[in-house]
Protein backbone atom coordinates (compact mmCIF):
# COMPACT_ATOMS: atom_id res chain seq x y z
CA UNK A 1 0.00 0.00 0.00
CA UNK A 2 1.53 3.48 -1.01
CA UNK A 3 1.56 6.22 0.93
CA UNK A 4 -1.22 7.97 -0.68
CA UNK A 5 -3.69 5.20 -0.41
CA UNK A 6 -2.90 5.47 3.35
CA UNK A 7 -3.39 9.09 3.47
CA UNK A 8 -6.80 8.53 1.38
CA UNK A 9 -8.09 5.99 4.14
CA UNK A 10 -7.44 8.76 6.58
CA UNK A 11 -9.47 11.41 5.52
CA UNK A 12 -12.39 8.88 5.00
CA UNK A 13 -11.80 7.56 8.14
CA UNK A 14 -11.78 11.42 9.62
CA UNK A 15 -14.45 12.68 7.43
CA UNK A 16 -16.84 9.38 8.97
CA UNK A 17 -15.90 10.35 12.49
CA UNK A 18 -16.98 14.08 12.37
CA UNK A 19 -20.09 12.04 10.83
CA UNK A 20 -20.75 9.92 14.14
CA UNK A 21 -19.43 12.54 16.43
CA UNK A 22 -22.41 15.10 15.25
CA UNK A 23 -25.02 11.78 14.86
CA UNK A 24 -23.99 11.01 18.55
CA UNK A 25 -24.29 14.18 20.16
CA UNK A 26 -27.82 15.78 19.23
CA UNK A 27 -29.51 14.55 21.70
CA UNK A 28 -26.85 15.68 24.98
CA UNK A 29 -26.59 18.82 23.14
CA UNK A 30 -30.05 19.35 22.85
CA UNK A 31 -30.57 18.83 26.44
CA UNK A 32 -27.84 20.78 27.67
CA UNK A 33 -29.45 23.84 25.63
CA UNK A 34 -32.69 22.98 26.47
CA UNK A 35 -31.58 22.80 30.43
CA UNK A 36 -29.03 25.31 30.67
CA UNK A 37 -30.60 27.78 29.04
CA UNK A 38 -34.84 27.85 29.29
CA UNK A 39 -35.24 29.78 25.33
CA UNK A 40 -35.97 27.86 22.86
CA UNK A 41 -34.38 30.54 20.37
CA UNK A 42 -31.30 29.60 21.72
CA UNK A 43 -32.50 25.76 21.01
CA UNK A 44 -33.42 26.55 17.51
CA UNK A 45 -29.98 27.80 16.52
CA UNK A 46 -28.54 25.43 18.02
CA UNK A 47 -30.28 22.74 16.20
CA UNK A 48 -29.66 24.50 13.31
CA UNK A 49 -26.34 24.76 13.34
CA UNK A 50 -26.45 21.02 14.47
CA UNK A 51 -28.31 20.15 11.34
CA UNK A 52 -25.82 22.10 9.12
CA UNK A 53 -22.83 20.40 10.44
CA UNK A 54 -24.50 16.88 10.59
CA UNK A 55 -25.49 17.14 6.45
CA UNK A 56 -22.05 18.53 5.72
CA UNK A 57 -19.98 16.25 7.24
CA UNK A 58 -22.54 13.34 5.80
CA UNK A 59 -22.06 14.59 2.68
CA UNK A 60 -18.49 15.14 2.48
CA UNK A 61 -18.16 11.34 3.49
CA UNK A 62 -20.51 10.02 0.87
CA UNK A 63 -18.60 12.91 -1.53
CA UNK A 64 -15.12 11.00 -1.18
CA UNK A 65 -13.19 9.02 -3.68
CA UNK A 66 -11.04 5.80 -3.19
CA UNK A 67 -8.01 6.69 -3.12
CA UNK A 68 -6.95 3.41 -5.58
CA UNK A 69 -9.30 3.59 -8.51
CA UNK A 70 -10.88 7.33 -7.28
CA UNK A 71 -14.36 6.66 -7.98
CA UNK A 72 -16.61 7.47 -4.84
CA UNK A 73 -16.13 5.46 -1.74
CA UNK A 74 -19.73 4.53 -0.63
CA UNK A 75 -21.18 3.88 -3.79
CA UNK A 76 -21.83 1.03 -5.87
CA UNK A 77 -22.88 3.25 -9.17
CA UNK A 78 -20.74 6.76 -10.28
CA UNK A 79 -22.99 8.86 -8.65
CA UNK A 80 -22.58 9.15 -4.48
CA UNK A 81 -24.70 7.48 -2.08
CA UNK A 82 -26.25 8.02 1.39
CA UNK A 83 -27.02 4.19 1.69
CA UNK A 84 -23.86 2.82 2.17
CA UNK A 85 -21.59 5.48 4.50
CA UNK A 86 -21.14 2.55 6.83
CA UNK A 87 -19.46 0.21 4.17
CA UNK A 88 -15.95 -0.85 5.68
CA UNK A 89 -14.57 -1.46 1.87
CA UNK A 90 -14.99 0.73 -1.11
CA UNK A 91 -17.85 -0.67 -3.00
CA UNK A 92 -16.16 -0.23 -6.37
CA UNK A 93 -12.58 -1.79 -5.89
CA UNK A 94 -13.00 -3.69 -2.55
CA UNK A 95 -10.06 -1.32 -0.71
CA UNK A 96 -10.44 -1.91 2.68
CA UNK A 97 -11.15 1.09 4.80
CA UNK A 98 -8.90 -0.33 7.53
CA UNK A 99 -6.04 -1.54 4.76
CA UNK A 100 -3.33 -0.92 6.99
CA UNK A 101 -4.63 -3.93 9.59
CA UNK A 102 -4.71 -6.16 6.44
CA UNK A 103 -2.00 -9.12 7.03
CA UNK A 104 -1.83 -10.99 3.92
CA UNK A 105 -1.09 -14.75 4.04
CA UNK A 106 2.01 -14.14 1.36
CA UNK A 107 3.23 -11.18 3.30
CA UNK A 108 4.39 -14.21 6.84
Amino acid sequence: MVSQEKEGLRKIRQLRTWAWFFFLTYVPVVWLVKHTTHSDMALMGIVFIWVIGFVVALSRTAFSHCPRCNEYFHSTRGTPSFFNVLARKCMQCGLPLRADRVIYQSLQ
